[in-house]
């Protein structure tokens, strides 16, 4: 693309097409997006209920393992310490 020494931008070919808003009346339209609520209404109703029990599970194995990590810490530092027994 050449410029003209003349003008100081060169020339630009685009090709925009603008809308007209002709029919555009405002408010919602019966085919709109479904809004944020309604989505997280229907992740809250159908995917949760999937996946509740296997992370309930998870949950329950996790919780188990830290149970048993402290009490055998706890039993390693009173071997350590030559405590009784409690």
């Amino acid at each position: 693309m050449k410029s003209n020494p003349k003008r100081g931008f060169p020339i630009i070919d685009c090709n925009y097409q603008a809308f007209s808003l002709d029919r555009y009346f405002g408010g919602s339209s019966p085919n709109s997006n479904p809004s944020f609520l309604n989505i997280s209404r229907e992740y809250f109703r159908y995917e949760t209920r999937r996946n509740f029990l296997a992370e309930a599970a998870y949950f329950l194995v996790l919780a188990a393992v830290l149970a048993l990590t402290l009490i055998s810490g706890a039993i390693v530092i009173i071997h350590a310490l030559n405590l009784p027994e409690a």
